[in-house]
């Protein structure tokens, strides 16, 4: 049944995608025809990226600390989007800043939306087409959930993926950029906890010291031109910042959408500490697993498959649009099963992890089962099954 109706061969992974981004198209067109944008009465189309405009918008008046304070942010984005509810902050480092200061500029939220998305997804385009050769993959990725959920957020996946991706291709390469690529992830630390990790593994000494100084760089820089109140606020902003991972956003219901260990504890009732206890207990373990199966394989695409899936394990808090770094897992365990065969289980893993950040959302919102966590760490051993499998055929050929 299985190779009768599930192939993933190009011609079907193309039929696939091509329905998928047809759906979500759809959606996506209906979502914007009724909504501020086009018509006087529609509803105001707000996103996420609403809290990147207001920060630029106070960093261009000269108050750029001041968005790290909850009330005057709130206040500042109900100026721009007056029915905007529920708890937003500003939790980004200084370096952050220099990216989204000329959004400011923009007097408008759509003009300034646009302006973001459009060279974020170009970058990510640009450093997929390293990864992918098969115009059917592109298909795929176009339609996987993770890309419309940045889409309809206004969020940063797009760019963090594309960082993501070209430190692992620099990783492969040893081109030497790889340091800078990890020092600009560090806009998002959560995501980049385990990188510095990899580069100890790999003891690749001067990527690790770049990455040290373009952090120390990028922030200095944005310090100097945004004055160090930027750097204060977002110090003190910390402790806001993990209140409302702790507490559900103050009501926003934030566990809903952290695909994490910590916050399906902490939605079945388990204590903060037990939760992080727990959550910490069981990073520990994949950062283990991670360092074993970069012992066992030198095979760069299961090292980055790996490394990606231990990254979105670490952090208690993950948001779903950050899932969009599923794309690389997808590529390469979709070309991989099409040129070297399938194993039992990959090609319906491809399907649900194709779908998994939206079908996670729902599922979670409906039933408040994060079952994201589980997904990966069985991702995860798929990948070491094709590890190990692929060291004893090594031997063995070895042995002839």
């Amino acid at each position: 049944m299985t190779k009768t109706y599930l192939r993933l061969d190009p011609s079907q992974v193309t039929r696939l995608g091509a329905i998928g981004v047809g759906i979500y198209g759809a959606i996506a067109l209906f979502f914007v025809g009724f909504s501020s944008t086009v018509s006087r009465n529609g509803f105001l189309m707000v996103s996420d990226l609403s809290v990147y405009w207001a920060a630029a918008v106070l960093a261009l008046q000269g108050r750029a600390g001041a968005a790290y304070q909850e009330p005057i942010l709130h206040a500042t984005l109900v100026h721009f989007v007056h029915t905007v509810k529920g708890n937003f902050g500003w939790f980004y480092p200084p370096a952050y800043y220099l990216l989204i200061l000329p959004l400011g500029f923009f007097p408008h939220y759509f003009p300034a939306f646009l302006a973001w998305i459009l060279p974020t997804l170009g970058a990510w385009v640009k450093v997929l087409r390293r990864y992918s050769i098969r115009p059917s993959t592109f298909w795929f990725l176009g339609s996987f959930g993770g890309v419309w959920l940045n889409l309809l957020r206004g969020q940063n996946g797009f760019l963090t993926a594309a960082l993501c991706g070209a430190a692992l291709w620099s990783m492969r390469k040893n081109s030497g950029w790889t340091g800078v690529w990890v020092g600009l992830l560090a806009m998002k630390p959560q995501l980049g906890l385990v990188f510095p990790f990899v580069l100890l593994l790999n003891r690749a000494w001067r990527d690790l010291a770049v990455a040290v100084f373009v952090v120390l760089l990028s922030n200095g820089v944005a310090v100097a031109v945004l004055g160090d109140a930027v750097f204060w606020g977002w110090w003190q902003e910390l402790d806001f910042a993990r209140r409302l991972m702790e507490q559900d956003g103050l009501g926003s219901h934030y566990w809903l959408n952290m695909p994490t260990v910590y916050a399906q504890l902490r939605l079945f009732g388990v204590s903060s500490p037990t939760a992080y206890g727990i959550h910490w207990a069981l990073t520990a373990v994949s950062w283990g697993w991670l360092a074993l199966m970069w012992k066992r394989t030198t095979e760069w695409q299961w090292r980055g498959a790996a490394l990606i899936l231990v990254s979105l394990m670490t952090s208690p808090y993950l948001m779903d649009y950050d899932l969009i770094w599923l794309g690389y897992v997808l590529v390469i365990l979709l070309e991989n099963g099409q040129t070297e065969g399938w194993y039992p289980g990959e090609r319906w893993m491809i399907l649900v992890l194709w779908v998994l950040p939206v079908a996670g959302v729902l599922l979670t919102t409906e039933t408040h089962v994060q079952i994201i966590p589980f997904v990966l760490w069985i991702a995860m051993g798929m990948i070491w099954r094709r590890v190990t499998r692929l060291e004893g055929r090594n031997f063995a050929i070895s042995l002839r």
